[in-house]
């Protein structure tokens, strides 16, 4: 009889989670007033600065090696940033030699990190990671609606960044891969829902709160996907900057991107997506080339 409930509890429990991971909005609800929150603050000085790169690193799978580190290690060195969204990362899966691949790369860098499961996989996980070179307060995976395709997530992580008055939180993901852009597009819209807080997070004040969205969103710039985002979220980008990263051995279309909230203002420094040179062979490393910005924080 013990055994019996406890089997139902847990099914329950199931079921409440599955619920709250597709949770959408039917635009009927009454939504509760936001109050507090990040204040507003224009910088005329020493401005706040955050070196933040997204780089989908492809689970290690072009090394010749699944255990051999090495180009990937330096890709990490060369890229230097304060901050890494990670798509596509193995944590002990069979497919991987059993290796926690964030932790690897994480201890080779000295850096922090944090591990997104978005599924079991091959007897480990599959999911994202951040890497960065401060403290990770606090992270939290979400669940993106994903139909009955590959599950997605959303990693959220608060990182301590020096010179800031607020933490800024860092979103992760990387995005459903099909032609058709349709769960893409709802996908794209959950995380606006999160951003805003009409979709439940563990971050109080969210909507107000310093955000960065990173990752490998399977969607060039003129796909809905991303018209969705731009609603609330601007592009990181130069004027006439090629940002096409895939496949890194000859780049032919634009999936990997940083958006900064539309709450704050940025000014765009630097934004380098660096390709194969007789320095270093970067499709050696990923089968992405990465996105590295040098951001500067005008308006909080």
């Amino acid at each position: 009889m013990k055994k019996t409930i406890t089997f139902t509890m847990i099914a329950l429990g199931c079921l409440l989670a599955n619920a709250q991971a597709n949770e959408k909005l039917a635009g009927n609800e009454i939504l509760k007033v936001q109050k507090g929150g990040v204040p507003d603050k224009i910088y005329s000085q020493q401005k706040p600065h955050l070196k933040i790169a997204t780089y989908n690193i492809g689970k290690n799978e072009t090394s010749a090696d699944v255990k051999d580190f090495t180009a990937l290690n330096s890709a990490i060195k060369r890229i230097d940033a304060d901050i890494i969204a990670v798509p596509e990362v193995d944590n002990k899966t069979g497919r991987s030699q059993k290796i926690d691949q964030l932790k690897k790369i994480a201890e080779a860098n000295n850096l922090h990190y944090s591990f997104g499961k978005a599924l079991d996989f091959d007897g480990g996980e599959y999911g994202l990671g951040l890497l960065s070179k401060y403290k990770i307060l606090h992270s939290q995976v979400v669940k993106l609606p994903s139909g009955n395709a590959e599950q997605r997530v959303a990693l959220l992580a608060q990182v301590d960044v020096p010179g800031f008055d607020s933490a800024p939180i860092i979103m992760v993901t990387h995005l459903d891969w099909q032609k058709d852009p349709t769960m893409r597009t709802e996908q794209a819209r959950y995380l606006l829902d999160i951003s805003i807080g009409d979709a439940t997070s563990d971050f109080q004040d969210i909507a107000s709160s310093i955000k960065i969205l990173a990752g490998d969103f399977n969607s060039t710039r003129d796909e809905q996907p991303l018209k969705e985002i731009r609603y609330f979220f601007n592009e990181v980008t130069k004027e006439g900057m090629d940002t096409r990263t895939w496949p890194a051995v000859n780049p032919a279309i634009d999936i990997d991107h940083i958006f900064t909230f539309k709450g704050q203002k940025w000014n765009v420094k630097n934004l380098e997506i660096p390709h194969n040179s007789p320095e270093f062979t970067w499709s050696t490393a990923s089968d992405h080339l990465p996105v590295i910005a040098e951001l500067e924080l005008s308006e909080q």
